[in-house]
């Protein structure tokens, strides 16, 4: 009889948490989707195949890869051969859409004639080696589901602990493939023909010791893992034991993304995201009768939301650059992911520092709301947050942004109140500042912000439901197409279903007095980019 312990890769609770620093939290990763396949084969029929620390392995990395942006699609511990046949049969399925999956499984399992096979608990005695195959189910109906889901990165990882040999012939163990799927990651606790070992006095394996204290290391790829995993492993059992690979990715993985130049802990252990501010939704007189455009008044009723108390700044946008710059054209799906930093650099006067590739590097100001940016963009970098946080962010509905700025049911002319701009220092408006870098007349003539361009976010009065720069400062990216109002009352209203552009609210450092009202609306073509347009994101109460 032939005995084979297959325990794919593996994390404890205990050890995730100490690593990870999050303390329940996520830790941060990039835009794409994650999936986790997560079996655990323990309790086998046959009482001299049970295995001791399976369902640990499973619940630890159920945990772990949750942390690290994984949606746990499949958790499941003793399936029988129908069962797991029945698994695999959905799995194709079940990671359509999906960039990412990672497939674990732990329990026993073997190899037979260049196959490696996993062992499902209803096994009966082994005899013959060649009853791997009768008994077993081929790991390669694993690599055919990722397949045929599209999946662009695979990672197959299996920790193959053998016992005695029994029955007919010498066991092998586990074997890398040799032909490792396209876009596949395989790693293997040992290579073949040598034992993997249990590690008695721990929760898990060395394998898993050791390689969890790589899996969370920030920017690192599944390469870098492997090999500080591998030297680990050497150096913990003596020699022993050395895992092996195959490695037919096209591009790296990392599965923490953290912006370099910052302390390990400081993205995992402190809250990411914006800040934001609750607004209470209400009803109010959406339009007004200044402009076509505008017309007629309708009243509008919006629901609770929260919105960011600042424009997105070039530091935060800078991040998602920097998370997203590996994708492949296919998966940005129309979006450039690129900004032109020496363009902004022209117009706000800010030094800005590039590496060798180009890239540029954080400016000396980075406080500064973010330019240059198309719908398109910023609407990407609301998808990679949400991903990021686990929470959903989008850009604000042409309502949600006329409630907020107009200081919800209140409805003023501007986000400051009714005067006239040009004698208050609400906002970043068009000044004697701007006239004198741009020899233009300005509409302020008897008024000085300090900023020629742009403005640092939260350099003025907050509005009375305590958001920046609402009026000035950057023109704002809304959600909606542009389009006429229907002038019918209605709830949370998203806008037309289609368009040609989509809306912008709010004006800018070099805008007239009329383009600060709360209720002034113009539209641009989603691609489009200019040195005054940027954005601020908002989310669900949750």
């Amino acid at each position: 009889m032939l005995m084979l312990l297959l325990s794919l890769l593996v994390t404890t609770a205990g050890m995730a948490q100490r690593t990870i620093k999050i303390a329940g939290g996520k830790a941060p990763v990039g835009t794409e989707r994650r999936a986790a396949i997560i079996i655990a084969n323990q309790d086998y029929q046959q009482d001299m195949m049970d295995l001791k620390k399976v369902y640990n392995d499973a619940d630890d990395m159920k945990e772990a890869l949750d942390k690290l942006g994984f949606e746990i699609l499949v958790f499941r511990k003793d399936l029988s051969r129908l069962a797991l046949d029945r698994m695999l049969l959905n799995l194709a399925t079940q990671l359509k859409g999906y960039q990412v999956a990672f497939f674990y499984y732990s329990g026993h399992g073997a190899e037979f004639q260049g196959k490696n096979y996993l062992l499902p608990t209803d096994m009966p005695p082994l005899e013959f080696r060649s009853d791997l195959a009768t008994y077993g189910i081929s790991l390669d109906r694993v690599y055919e589901a990722l397949g045929q889901a599209g999946v662009r990165t695979s990672i197959v990882v299996s920790d193959a602990c053998r016992s005695l040999p029994l029955g007919k012939g010498l066991p092998t163990g586990m074997v890398i493939p040799a032909n490792n799927p396209a876009g596949t990651f395989t790693m293997f606790a040992t290579r073949s023909g040598n034992l993997s070992l249990e590690n008695a006095g721990g929760r898990n394996g060395y394998f898993t010791q050791e390689l969890l204290k790589n899996l969370v290391r920030p920017n690192w790829t599944l390469d870098n893992i492997f090999y500080e995993t591998r030297k680990g492993v050497k150096a913990a059992t003596n020699n022993q034991q050395e895992p092996s690979v195959a490695n037919e990715l096209d591009d790296p993985f990392v599965f923490v993304i953290q912006d370099k130049g910052k302390e390990d802990t400081r993205a995992v252990d402190q809250p990411f995201g914006p800040a934001m501010v609750f607004v209470r939704g209400g009803t109010f007189p959406m339009g007004s009768n200044e402009n076509d455009n505008e017309k007629p008044i309708h009243y509008v009723t919006v629901s609770d939301f929260m919105m960011g108390k600042y424009e997105v700044t070039v530091a935060e946008f800078e991040q998602f650059i920097e998370a997203t710059r590996y994708l492949t054209d296919a998966e940005k799906e129309g979006h450039s992911y690129r900004w032109n930093g020496k363009e902004w650099e022209k117009w706000s006067g800010v030094n800005w520092r590039c590496d060798a590739e180009g890239k540029v590097r954080s400016p000396i100001e980075s406080n500064h709301p973010v330019i240059h940016v198309s719908w398109n963009d910023a609407d990407a970098y609301c998808l990679w947050l949400s991903r990021r946080t686990g929470k959903r962010y989008r850009l604000p509905t042409e309502a949600e942004w006329e409630y907020a700025c107009g200081n919800g049911s209140a409805h003023t002319k501007y986000s400051w109140g009714n005067e006239d701009p040009s004698g208050t220092n609400g906002g970043n408006i068009a000044d004697q500042s701007g006239r004198r870098k741009f020899n233009w007349s300005g509409i302020a003539s008897n008024y000085d912000d300090g900023y020629a361009t742009t403005a640092p976010v939260g350099s003025y009065t907050p509005n009375k439901l305590g958001l920046f720069d609402m009026s000035g400062n950057i023109w704002e990216w809304c959600q909606d197409w542009y389009g006429s109002y229907s002038g019918s009352s209605s709830v949370n209203p998203q806008g037309p279903g289609s368009g040609t552009n989509r809306v912008m609210r709010g004006g800018s450092w070099d805008s007239g007095s009329q383009y600060y009202l709360s209720t002034f609306r113009t539209g641009h073509k989603p691609a489009h980019r200019g040195c005054f347009v940027g954005f601020r994101v908002v989310s669900p109460v949750q």
